[in-house]
């Protein structure tokens, strides 16, 4: 059992809100990873999720100033870019990913409520808000756009981990993430009293879906994807990509991670178990992202600092805490220099990923940098290949956890 490190938790905790501090750019955007390492750019997944862990870190001015370079980046459908150069021009390379969407409004909602929301009127930032609404109401009607009106679920192409193959159609992440974000949208908007009856009756259609199309009873769990080419396939058991993706994803636990249902959800514990007892890496501790046979391992299979932040997250809220020190206390034990990597291999799985990129000739050269950068850290002196650190997601994400785990057991 990993003991948490109380005095190392709080330093770790203290260089997380200075390195989530540092990488935003004077414009707004928070950094995926530093100048000169892999991902110099503003995502906007990493960045909302760099917004709440600022939010959660007392950084109002911060969360504020990189809501504004997000929401004057929106194009003119509604929808996010993959993608942003620090101008906040589109550096897209990849197709959209619709949970973007869904991740602004609901940064863009849980600042509001920091601010005092509905029930603070005298603090809650509502001129904000109001400022902003016009690109809300763009943000959400792109969101119901791609809706199937069959099936009450969000299509996309591409979500979380960027890999369409397990992720082209009503995926689990996006869903979650549109829906909780338009729930965000009528929250603010009742606090503004506009009207957003339509919203609020779509986004319950949604979260109903997710209840039941996506929850797997006989498994005892959420399941990650109902594969469909086409977003308006009617009926969709006649499209060509029509099945299910039933492995394991650290993402099913999304229902609770959204707020569309309380950990304490038996729909949760058994996702959550399930999550554990596939994904947790019996060689060197943390939370895999998704079965190793996907085959899709950039920088070597192994796992993720900000997806176990996630599950210490639901074992602190279910109050399991030897199971929230376990997670939390790797997550502690692993980084370097108070420094959180995007992942953790091991030699041994780092070269044979290099083994089998280069022998399929599908080794781009943008991972020249990365696997250079990895061969040089310190850590593989010890045996492990640390990949893109600092990444500045998993920082705000501990931030989150930390902050959850102080105020309940600190």
């Amino acid at each position: 059992m990993i003991l948490l490190n109380y005095l190392e938790a709080h330093r770790l905790y203290e260089n997380s809100v200075k390195i989530l501090s540092e990488n935003q750019h004077e414009k707004g955007g928070f950094y995926a990873s530093p100048p000169g390492t892999r991902y110099p750019f503003i995502y906007p997944r990493d960045h909302s999720m760099d917004i709440l862990g600022a939010i959660d870190a007392d950084l109002m001015d911060q969360a504020r100033k990189g809501l504004e370079f997000m929401l004057n980046a929106q194009k003119p459908l509604g929808e996010f870019s993959q993608r942003y150069d620090i101008d906040g021009n589109d550096a897209s390379y990849k197709d959209l990913q619709i949970d973007g969407n869904g991740l602004i409004l609901y940064a863009l909602g849980k600042y509001f409520e920091a601010t005092g929301g509905s029930f603070f009127d005298k603090m809650a930032d509502k001129k904000f808000i109001e400022e902003y609404w016009p690109v809300v109401e763009k943000a959400v009607g792109f969101i119901l756009m791609n809706k199937n009106e069959e099936v009450d679920l969000i299509h996309t192409v591409n979500s979380i981990h960027e890999y369409p193959a397990y992720e082209h159609g009503f995926e689990i992440y996006a869903n979650c993430a549109c829906c909780a974000g338009v729930l965000e949208a009528v929250k603010m908007g009742e606090a503004l009293g506009k009207d957003v009856s339509n919203w609020k009756e779509e986004g319950g259609k949604v979260r109903n879906a997710i209840m039941t199309r996506l929850y797997s009873p006989r498994r005892r769990s959420f399941i990650k994807c109902i594969r469909v080419k086409d977003k308006s396939s009617n009926p969709i058991g006649y499209d060509a990509f029509a099945s299910s993706v039933i492995d394991v994803d650290a993402v099913e636990y999304a229902p609770a991670y959204f707020g569309l249902l309380p950990d304490s959800d038996v729909k949760i514990k058994s996702t959550v178990k399930r999550i554990h007892d596939n994904l947790w890496d019996k060689e060197i501790g943390g939370l895999n992202r998704y079965p190793e046979h996907w085959d899709r391992n950039n920088g070597g299979y192994g796992p993720w600092c900000h997806f176990t932040c996630e599950l210490a997250n639901h074992f602190i809220n279910i109050d399991q805490k030897e199971m929230a020190e376990m997670y939390l206390g790797w997550v502690v034990d692993m980084a370097h220099e108070y420094q959180l990597p995007e992942h953790i291999s091991t030699i041994e799985r780092f070269e044979m990923w290099l083994e089998d990129y280069t022998n399929a000739k599908i080794l781009r050269d943008s991972k020249m940098k990365m696997i250079e950068h990895v061969r040089a850290h310190p850590k593989w002196n010890d045996g492990l290949a640390y990949v893109t650190i600092p990444l500045i997601w998993p920082h705000a994400e501990y931030i989150r956890t930390y902050k959850n785990y102080m105020n309940k057991y600190g």
